[in-house]
């Protein structure tokens, strides 16, 4: 006696082979599609399986393949019966069968069957048959082998489509996937079919889903466009259509991986969003220039009128040193609001890291002691300043996050001489910034990948990440290295091309003014700088006229009976931008001179005035001694004395 399997959609074929078999003393149990065949052998190993060839949800095809990917069904004696054997080329091996009935008067059918089973007892299940036995039986049919031929080629398309199709009946089982969404869901078609489609989804979305498709009825259902949904860790929109099978309602599934496209959109509106706070950066560092514009400009007034001996100038000195501390960090907003762009400076690293602690200590939290090794002589590098600052705070960000608890970060600038055979830096003297902390270290393949864009091992994700970090070094002509192994913490090892006995440039400590003469147009809408300013150039002895909108000083400059040698040129004006107005000055008058005189960096609409032709820039806040020395580089010192009086 033999344990059977009949699966086939038709109950009266059923019947005759439950019959049939059970007479002979055979142990026959029935299913009447794929799915209920798959849900009798999680409890049955029978020793026959006889399977329709073609059924609903799952085809006998691929219910074959799933069967023989079982191993516990490894040994079954596989048998198709087949409707359309005359019409259907099939391949035995690939489907995993042993041998293939032509279904046709079950008079000759019964006989087949009994002979197939005897072919069983002798051959075992290792033999298998590429002939289709009671062929002879039956005549093709063209219509039928063109109905075959028409499905085939809905499969094909099927099969290349890239969006992920499944098809699932009425109990949302999933009864058919293409390789798209085979391939997306990340799991065996053996093991997806037959599996509960809501099975996909994490709990908080399956409770959801199975409430969404009940309530749908027939109007299509789209979900993940409002919320996220994620099928195998990837953000999916899924678009569901309920149709009929026969008596059936069945599901259609299309399934979009939008993992790219969010990708995509996220950094688009990361850089949308960091442009915006660039604009507000800089309009900030300008208004601030502004104002401390006004603060230098009128303690250097008063010290003008003050003797050394007046009381009054010991408290002038620290108010300036205070003023141009913060005009730099304004230079580093206005650095950040330039988008990057690469503005290199020989600077002592030893000063740079001095300065540059005390600006992100506040992010590294009260439990991270910094300890410092700086060098005592002098160690320049040439470096964008800002673009440093960012590498110096991401680093040093990420040793701190690191960092369970209490902890150090050990910062040291040492200096290398790199000989020939470097296989990423030339030869030469390098200075060498070593960040290394006492945190939880990183695994072998964690550290490969620390350098990719987007990678992060940490919650919080500030600073550049390494990605960045690794192009700015690589673009000062440096290079980054990371050492780290999980419970030794991390260093990281940063390499720049470093100088001695290089002069850097001090600002100078006394003021030196250099009077001059002639005629100045004064462009500036803010009172205060206007009053400033104007002062200013009045102690210089220049005759000032004053104008607070690019309307004023057009007037002026078309009114104005006398010469007008140079024009002091804000860039932000109420009724028009510095760009649009200069324009219109050298309309009116041609030999006119010009500086712009902005809070902003010489960058963008700035550059662009001086490339129309403006002789120079000044930016604010700027000394007596820069304005004096500006005036006279442009004007020289033929000019003659105004004969106006002061305006």
């Amino acid at each position: 006696m033999k344990k059977i399997l009949v699966v086939d959609n038709h109950p009266v074929v059923l019947k005759f082979m439950s019959n049939l078999l059970g007479k002979h003393g055979h142990h026959v149990l029935t299913a009447h599609d794929g799915l209920s065949a798959l849900d009798l052998l999680r409890t049955f190993t029978p020793d026959v399986i006889f399977v329709d060839l073609v059924m609903p949800n799952i085809s006998g095809e691929k219910l074959c393949r799933i069967i023989r990917s079982m191993p516990e069904m490894k040994d079954v004696f596989v048998v198709i019966l087949s409707g359309i054997a005359a019409e259907q080329d099939l391949d035995f091996a690939m489907l995993g069968v042993n041998a293939c009935i032509a279904k046709g008067p079950f008079d000759k059918l019964g006989r087949h069957v009994l002979h197939i089973l005897q072919r069983a007892e002798l051959d075992g299940p290792g033999v298998w048959t590429d002939q289709v036995i009671g062929l002879e039986d039956i005549a093709k049919r063209e219509v039928t082998k063109e109905l075959i031929s028409s499905r085939m080629h809905l499969e094909s398309i099927l099969n290349n489509m890239s969006e992920g199709i499944l098809e699932l009946n009425s109990e949302t089982r999933i009864v058919y996937a293409n390789p798209s969404a085979i391939s997306l869901i990340g799991v065996p078609e053996e093991s997806l079919i037959s599996s509960a489609f809501t099975d996909l989804f994490d709990e908080e979305h399956q409770r959801v889903i199975k409430e969404l498709l009940v309530e749908t009825g027939n109007q299509p259902l789209t979900i993940g466009e409002d919320s996220p949904v994620f099928i195998n860790s990837k953000q999916v929109v899924l678009n569901i259509l309920k149709a009929r099978d026969n008596v059936q309602g069945i599901y259609i599934v299309l399934i979009n991986d939008i993992s790219e496209r969010k990708k995509l959109e996220t950094q688009i509106r990361q850089a949308q969003m960091m442009e915006s706070i660039a604009t507000l950066a800089g309009g900030i560092a300008h208004q601030f220039n502004n104002a401390l514009s006004v603060i230098i400009g009128n303690i250097e007034l008063l010290k003008i009128d003050l003797t050394d001996d007046d009381r009054g100038t010991e408290f002038l000195d620290p108010i300036k040193n205070a003023a141009y501390r913060m005009s730099a960090l304004t230079s580093q907003l206005l650095a950040y609001a330039r988008g990057g762009k690469y503005n290199p400076k020989i600077i002592s690293l030893g000063k740079f890291i001095e300065n540059t602690l005390p600006l992100i200590q506040h992010s590294l939290g009260h439990s991270v002691f910094v300890e410092k090794n700086l060098p005592p002589s002098a160690l320049n590098v040439e470096a964008d300043i800002t673009q440093l600052q960012m590498v110096l705070s991401s680093v040093l960000n990420n040793a701190a996050e690191a960092i369970e608890g209490q902890g150090h970060v050990r910062l040291t600038v040492s200096e290398y001489n790199i000989q020939d055979g470097h296989p990423h830096l030339l030869p030469g003297l390098y200075a060498c910034i070593s960040v290394e902390d006492d945190g939880k270290g990183m695994d072998e393949e964690t550290r490969v990948r620390i350098f990719e864009p987007f990678f992060t091992t940490y919650f919080q994700g500030r600073g550049l990440g390494m990605a960045a970090v690794y192009g700015i070094i690589k673009n000062h002509n440096g290079w980054v290295s990371v050492d780290s192994e999980p419970g030794k913490g991390t260093t990281v090892l940063i390499y720049l091309p470093a100088f001695k006995d290089v002069e850097i440039k001090k600002e100078e400590e006394k003021i030196r003014l250099e009077k001059g003469s002639g005629t100045i147009l004064l462009i500036e809408d803010e009172d205060l700088v206007l009053d400033v300013c104007g002062a200013m150039l009045k102690n210089l002895n220049y005759f000032v006229l004053e104008a607070k909108t690019g309307a004023e000083a057009i007037s002026i400059a078309k009114s104005f009976e006398g010469e007008i040698d140079l024009a002091l040129l804000d860039i932000d004006l109420p009724d028009m931008d510095g760009g649009s107005l200069y324009p219109f000055l050298k309309e009116a008058r041609k030999n006119l001179k010009v500086i712009v005189c902005s809070g902003y960096n010489l960058d963008g609409p700035v550059q662009e005035i001086i490339e129309a032709g403006a002789q120079g820039f000044i930016q604010k806040p700027f000394n007596f001694g820069a304005l004096s020395k500006k005036l006279k580089e442009i004007l020289g010192t033929d000019k003659k004395p105004a004969s106006h009086s002061a305006s």
